[in-house]
């Protein structure tokens, strides 16, 4: 009888002692989920912000016109504005814009000042003005939406498409929270194949009035979104607590030892660089399903279909990440090598590993996203493929 007792007091020990680390660091990492993050709390004013800011019914988010944005690096700040059509303004000559990018947020071109864009130094190079359209955490589903909705000046005749190859985790989400843990305010658009056609599934947030009932919102799709179970399940550490630890050790281990050097402030790129290796892994092991390709590829033909009746040629534009490179048997290089033979792709993936990564990228904890050198490999690679004129 003591043994046994000995053993459920060391059990309970064990499990105060996890249910207290996990409630510390959730507070502070975003990626420790608990059964809370089923339904988390939606901030009133953080709503409004949202609404305000940065929402669009039909995108999910984006870029409102004429106002300005905010980011810090290695403490200072870089102001970004963004004129009439919604793009990221930067160096401007007097000519008629010739080109314009849509993509996600290496072609935003996050974490460099208005000067420092591959677009920018595109025009200079070339003189000929682009407009930047890039925004981030966009989905390939997104971009096209984009694409398909935005005010193009009319004397554009090139459009760069770009995107990481992480896009397509983006295309199977509505709710990028149960991908991008703690990413609570990001529910998006996305397609879906129906009889081997492309289906819309709309934005499920519209309005304020969507978060009403957000948590019945939130129970109508969750089960038919693929990371619900691929990932938030997975990772969710619940009661017992001491089981959920120990179902993904190997995880939960690196998880917290990371997350502790990061509240510590010692070598807190560790956990970005853990969990955005684990993130480009991961995604890349999608690119082996068919029907993920297949959506991929549907996506792809919409682009080309409205390329068309636009009159712009269109290049699509490949940015692995850091992490993409370090993959021994790249899936994604594959997919998109095959698909050179309909579209016309640039994967910078080949550029890129000729290459220093060390001067390409950012730290992970800028998210790994290109240095003002990066921006200048891609500017010389599509200035040398003359695809400006």
């Amino acid at each position: 009888m003591n043994f046994f007792l000995y053993i459920l007091i060391i059990i309970f020990l064990i499990e105060i002692f996890i249910f207290l680390n996990i409630k510390y660091l959730q507070s502070k990492i975003p990626w420790v989920i608990t059964e809370n993050d089923e339904f988390p709390n939606f901030n009133k004013l953080k709503i409004k912000n949202f609404l305000k800011k940065t929402h669009d019914p039909l995108l999910g988010w984006n870029w409102k016109p004429n106002t300005r944005h905010k980011e810090e690096i290695n403490s200072k700040i870089h102001n970004i504005f963004f004129g009439k059509f919604g793009e990221r303004k930067s160096f401007k000559f007097k000519k008629r814009y010739k080109f314009a990018s849509f993509g996600d947020s290496f072609v935003f071109c996050r974490y460099v000042k208005n000067n420092q864009t591959w677009q920018n130094y595109l025009t200079l190079s070339s003189g000929q003005n682009g407009l930047n359209f890039g925004v981030g955490n966009f989905g390939l589903d997104q971009i096209y939406l984009k694409y398909l909705t935005a005010n193009i000046p009319k004397n554009v005749k090139t459009i760069f498409i770009g995107f990481v190859p992480e896009t397509l985790s983006r295309c199977l989400c509505t709710w990028k929270h149960y991908h991008e843990f703690k990413n609570i305010y990001a529910f998006k658009p996305k397609f879906v194949l129906k009889k081997k056609k492309l289906l819309l599934v709309k934005n499920p947030i519209n309005s304020y009035k969507s978060f009403n009932n957000i948590d019945k919102n939130i129970n109508s799709f969750k089960y038919k979104e693929f990371f619900y179970k691929e990932k938030f399940l997975k990772y969710k550490l619940n009661f017992p607590f001491s089981f959920s630890f120990l179902k993904n050790f190997s995880y939960n281990l690196k998880l917290f030892s990371f997350s502790f050097l990061k509240t510590l402030n010692i070598n807190d790129e560790k956990i970005w660089d853990f969990i955005i290796n684990l993130n480009c892994k991961k995604n890349d092991s999608y690119y082996s399903e068919r029907e993920n390709k297949r959506l991929l590829n549907e996506i792809f033909l919409k682009f080309l279909e409205q390329s068309k009746k636009k009159e712009h040629k269109i290049v699509f534009l490949v940015f692995p990440q850091k992490y993409d490179l370090l993959i021994p048997q790249k899936k994604y290089q594959n997919y998109y090598s095959k698909m050179k033979k309909k579209f016309n792709i640039i994967d910078f993936t080949e550029v890129f590993e000729k290459d220093n990564i060390d001067r390409i990228y950012l730290p992970s904890k800028y998210g790994g996203h290109l240095t003002p050198y990066g921006n200048k490999i891609v500017a010389n690679t599509l200035l040398n493929k003359g695809l400006i004129v």
